[in-house]
Order: C-alpha cells, then structure tokens, then sequence
C-alpha cells in the first residue's frame, strides 16, 4: 500500500465517505424489529454494491487496488456493525453514519497493519 501522503489522505477520505455512507443508510433501514443475523447478512451484501461505487471514483485518482480493498471491508465491517446493533437498539442516522467513520478509519489502520505485517513474512520469497 502507498504511504506517500497523497494516497495515504486519498485512503482516509475514500474510507471516511464509504464508512459514513453506509452506517447512515444501514441505520436508516435496520431497527429493533429485525433479527440480528439476518439483519447482518442482509446489510452485508447492500453494502458491497455501494462500496462499489463509492470505490471508482476515488479509484481512478489514487489507484483501484489501493482503495478497492479498504473500501470494501469498511462496507463490510461497517454494515455489519451498525445492523447487528440497530436490531437491538435504534440507532439515528447521524450515529450510524459516526459509527461508519470510526469504522472505516478502524479499517483502513487494520488494513495498513496488516499489509505490513504479510510484507514482512514474505520479503524473503520475492527478493
């Protein structure tokens, strides 16, 4: 992954609006009259499809594999975060879409630390 602060800013914010977007809409559509395991899988496969196209655009300016990854596991984790809790609790948009920023801010560092750490075991193998 890039650590030049263009990409790195590019990252944060991609992550941000998808973290954002998806917590506000899952918030929006899941509440205490929903199972909690159907709720997840439910919101799990909206958010891939929104993901998507929060992802291309942000894509062709700072590399599709740079954000297509991070993006997409926020939408994951975000959706089913914020679903799994609004089928206990209703949740107001405004908190989803807070939730969905930590989420995604969450995501992008594990994402960061987990390149890395796979950087390091396989080093020896590609040089």
């Amino acid at each position: 992954m890039e650590t030049r602060p263009y990409f790195l800013v590019g990252d944060l914010v991609a992550n941000v609006v998808a973290g954002a977007a998806i917590g506000a809409i899952t918030a929006a559509i899941f509440g205490p009259g929903w199972n909690m395991w159907i709720a997840m899988f439910v919101a799990m496969f909206l958010a891939m499809p929104i993901s998507m196209f929060i992802a291309f655009p942000f894509g062709a300016l700072f590399g599709a594999m740079e954000v297509m990854v991070p993006v997409m596991t926020t939408g994951m984790v975000v959706s089913m975060w914020v679903s799994m809790e609004g089928a206990m609790v209703r949740i107001p948009v405004a908190e989803g879409a807070r939730m969905g920023v930590y989420g995604g801010i969450g995501t992008l560092i594990a994402c960061y630390v987990a390149n890395e750490l796979i950087r390091r075991r396989t080093s020896h193998w590609i040089s």
